[in-house]
């Protein structure tokens, strides 16, 4: 079966692998003889059902396991083969996705690309593989736990999300992940884990030739899912009122954050949206940077709005100066926010050279490159990284400071206070 162009954006060319529904992106630059791979599969902690939360990221760890042509009673184990060969190899979870990456010598790929097409149907985890990567997700939970700023931000995601799976984080809840067995993770994997459900990038020093003879030898024989891939249809509730969350931990740093609902990374107000927020939030010259940090207030602000597949959330954080009441940088954080005064032009001017020096990094070499479009694949857009330069340009003061107005409203704060002890 053939591998057929759709379309071309940012001089990547996408395709789709007929035999099983493969999507397939590529990009040539001949620069370095060296090649990028990614694999992103359309399933992360969002598709977790309940007492299954943590399945996603424990998976990925049991797909650094032996497959049925990479293992190591053939001395091609899938954790060091590709190292011994140049190759820096790694994988993420997130809420939205699970990717699996490789930056190697252009002369690997093959071998990459049949690893990958391997493990995608025929891993080989078991019991005993379980055993000796939990004391590794038990560590990675605590390590989680013992971080105030992300401790809060998971508190804070449960409680402005009172359905959508996004309140519970990936790494799950303590419970599920005690709970887990390689039986309950293979039917994970036997309903996810499919050509069908997933996207492979190739960048670098690769002809369109041998890509498509790469991913023709390699992935044409994967076949697609049996059943069609269970869709999270979940849709959380309009948030009517505003709500709050206070901890208290040891450790010496208290933290006060704001969280607003805004939405999904492709829907046509969110590059509005990343400009207003980096007016607000964005390091130096922002706004909460000179009422709380300029003043003494706080140590520092840090805005985040990933973009998500479904509606997401503009959270803004404060770390606050020792001494400093934590309630007094809360009322003037949401007073920046509540009444949010039109951007200036040089606000404006500001926040969209923030945002161009970011999509600029993001394409800094292929590895980086290769990632970010990753993340957009997640946010059902393989296209953004290439298209929002132009859409962020676009951007005027009255355009940005309306959508701002339009999401930053009490109804849909949650805010959430982290008192030292």
């Amino acid at each position: 079966m053939s591998l057929k162009k759709i379309k071309t954006a940012g001089g990547v060319t996408e395709y789709r692998l007929e035999a099983n529904g493969l999507r397939v992106l590529h990009k040539f630059d001949p620069s370095l003889p060296l090649a990028a791979l990614c694999v992103t599969y359309h399933v992360g902690s969002r598709n977790e059902a309940s007492g299954h939360t943590g399945s996603t990221h424990i998976l990925e760890h049991l797909l650094f396991k032996d497959s049925k042509l990479f293992n190591r009673e053939n001395s091609k184990s899938i954790a060091t083969y590709l190292e011994w060969m140049g190759a820096s190899i790694n994988a993420t979870t997130w809420l939205d996705r699970t990717n699996y990456f490789e930056l190697l010598p252009k002369e690997s790929l093959e071998e990459a690309i049949a690893m990958e097409a391997d493990r995608m149907r025929h891993s080989l985890f078991n019991d005993e593989d379980l055993a000796i990567e939990m004391p590794v997700v038990r560590n990675e939970y605590e390590i989680g736990r013992n971080n105030p700023f992300e401790l809060l931000d998971e508190k804070l995601m449960e409680t402005a999300f009172t359905m959508h799976p996004y309140r519970i984080p990936t790494i799950g809840s303590k419970e599920d992940i005690e709970a887990s067995n390689a039986r309950k993770l293979r039917d994970f994997y036997d309903t996810f884990y499919w050509p069908n459900n997933a996207t492979l990038a190739v960048y670098g020093a690769v002809s369109p030739a041998e890509l498509r003879r790469l991913v023709t030898i390699y992935f044409s024989a994967v076949p697609e899912s049996p059943k069609p891939i269970p869709k999270m249809a979940l849709r959380e509730p309009i948030q009517k009122a505003p709500r709050a969350k206070e901890l208290r931990k040891e450790g010496g740093v208290t933290i006060v954050s704001l969280l607003y609902k805004v939405v999904e990374g492709r829907h046509r107000d969110f590059p509005a949206l990343h400009l207003g927020a980096m007016a607000l939030g964005g390091g130096f010259s922002s706004r909460l940077e000179r009422t709380l940090v300029d003043t003494g207030l706080a140590a520092g602000i840090s805005v985040s709005m990933p973009a998500l597949h479904d509606p997401g959330v503009l959270t803004l954080t404060a770390h606050v100066a020792e001494g400093a009441d934590p309630k007094k940088v809360l009322t003037l954080m949401r007073k920046e926010c509540r009444s949010f005064k039109p951007l200036s032009k040089e606000e404006v001017r500001f926040a969209k050279e923030r945002i161009l020096s970011e999509l600029s990094f993001s394409r800094d070499g292929l590895f980086t490159e290769i990632r970010a479009v990753s993340e957009a694949v997640a946010a059902g857009d393989w296209t953004l990284p290439y298209r929002m330069e132009a859409l962020v340009e676009r951007i005027t003061s009255a355009h940005a400071s309306h959508i701002m107005q339009k999401y930053l409203v009490p109804e849909g704060e949650t805010a959430g206070i982290l008192f030292s002890t």
